[in-house]
């Protein structure tokens, strides 16, 4: 499906480019048969999305509400002909595109997001906010602020020139709102689809209030429809995404903000630009151009530090204190993503699931720091047996695992297993030796076999099956006949 939505986008801009060189009215109309045509196809989806019982009901309301965006983007020339039979001819292109953006905004902001705590929300809001505030500042420079520039201000001139922004704006707020605190899993992709083509839709307005605000008002530029049909074609693709979820009974899914963590630098750094960019312009080096500058190394060295603070927080918050290995909610995030990596590359993966035999023993006989210090030389020796991008963890107490990535055969897994305990052996704690061994499960998945509960089944089933060989190091890996209903057969 997104195949062809992609190759009807690259055709529909194509025919659109030699309608413009043929006359400029043909291709408006070229560009709105566009919309509409990508208006029915997500509109289709879209109403296919809200019905389905396996999503969330808030998921569901979502996306009628996209619904109703889209079938305010097809109904859209018939409006504009309405209005302007009606008398309405200045603003009807505004009303009918104010009202899709409207209704856009609603969809965006009944879609579930993931859950955080108080002070994290608050975070994510402040971030939201700076990104708000970078789009403030934008829409002044480009379209609002020439205006007012132009024409005074008064209510009027308020009123004719702000209700692109403001809709804009709080459409922008909404999305960067999303971005940062992340989608329930559920509807991840679908969101950051919808939450691209808002942001291209920002610059397609903003190309119209750079018009607006040079004495423009009439004129479409081809940008502006570019941006449009660009912003359509990813509503259809979201929808389209979310059906194709559904049909494929998604098992794996995770939250993942990533890149959209810098979304506040980008606004803060474009703020600079623009004003040194005005400073410039205006030949004003003293005052504006010196304060601009020092401003935006100030914030430069602000964000820098801001973005090492941010490192090492997401760094204790994946990684096990003691040992410095990941710890168990990375161990689950990288094992979802390297599933869902491998299925799509055609390639193995591996679990192995480590239990140290004997650990309770030295505790009680040692102490916890003794103890303390043999999961440290044990960290260390999954540390050097375990090649990259495999991911050694350690999950809790005696209890470690292992993440293996990009496999092409399976008994690239099993020489992990038996280099890990080929290398136990004893180690010097307090002037003892204190000898070291694990029982060591592994299980590996072909392309899209496996998701990561049960391939850490798999792993755990084989990892009992060794300790049950002996305290020695052993190392097992899985089969049918370990599952309890084989057995019990």
């Amino acid at each position: 499906m997104h195949l062809a939505l992609g190759v009807l986008y690259v055709a529909v801009l194509m025919l659109s480019t030699a309608a413009l060189r043929a006359d400029v009215a043909p291709y408006e109309a070229v560009a709105e048969g566009a919309r509409v045509l990508f208006g029915v196809i997500g509109m289709v989806a879209a109403i296919r999305a809200s019905r389905a019982p396996a999503l969330l009901p808030r998921l569901r309301q979502a996306w009628r509400a996209v619904t109703v965006s889209l079938a305010v983007l097809i109904a859209s020339p018939l409006l504009v002909a309405g209005l302007k039979a009606a008398g309405i001819t200045a603003a009807a292109d505004d009303v009918t595109h104010v009202a899709f953006v409207i209704a856009l905004l609603v969809a965006l902001q009944r879609f579930p997001l993931a859950p955080m705590n108080r002070r994290d929300r608050l975070k994510a809001a402040l971030d939201a906010g700076t990104v708000l505030t970078g789009g403030m500042v934008l829409l002044w420079y480009v379209s609002f602020g020439p205006y007012v520039d132009a024409h005074g201000l008064s209510l009027a001139v308020v009123v004719a020139a702000g209700v692109y922004p403001l809709v804009d704006l709080a459409l922008l707020f909404i999305v960067a709102r999303a971005l940062l605190r992340g989608s329930d899993p559920s509807a991840t992709r679908p969101l950051r689809l919808l939450a691209a083509g808002t942001l291209v839709l920002f610059a397609g307005d903003g190309v119209h209030g750079y018009l607006h605000g040079h004495g423009q008002v009439e004129m479409h530029s081809p940008w502006q429809f570019v941006c449009w049909i660009t912003t359509d074609a990813l509503l259809a693709a979201a929808a389209a995404e979310q059906c194709r979820a559904i049909s494929a009974g998604r098992r794996e899914a995770r939250t993942d903000r990533g890149s959209s963590r810098h979304m506040p630098f980008a606004a803060v750094t474009m703020a600079h630009v623009l004003m040194l960019t005005a400073a410039l312009q205006e030949d004003e080096l003293y005052p504006w151009g010196g304060l601009a500058i020092g401003g935006a190394v100030l914030s430069a060295f602000v964000l820098c530090r801001q973005t090492l603070v941010q490192r090492e927080s997401d760094e204790r918050a994946s990684t096990d204190s003691l040992t410095g290995l990941a710890n168990r909610a990375r161990f689950r995030a990288t094992s979802y993503r390297n599933l869902a990596r491998s299925a799509r590359a055609g390639r193995h993966s591996a679990v192995l699931v480590i239990d140290m035999n004997g650990f309770k023993e030295v505790n009680d006989t040692l102490g916890h720091k003794s103890g303390d210090l043999v999961l440290v030389e044990f960290a260390e020796i999954l540390k050097r047996c375990v090649p990259a991008p495999g991911l050694p963890c350690r999950m809790g107490g005696d209890e470690f695992s292992v993440v293996l990535t990009d496999l092409d055969y399976p008994e690239q897994a099993y020489e992990v297993a038996g280099r890990i305990a080929a290398a136990m052996g004893p180690v010097a704690i307090d002037n003892r030796l204190i000898p070291l061994a694990a029982s060591i499960g592994v299980a590996v998945s072909a392309p899209g076999e496996l998701t990561h509960d049960e391939i850490v089944h798999r792993a755990d089933l084989a990892m009992y099956r060794a300790k049950a060989l002996g305290p020695e190091t052993r190392w097992a890996v899985w089969q049918a006949s370990l599952e309890p209903q084989a057995a019990a057969a």
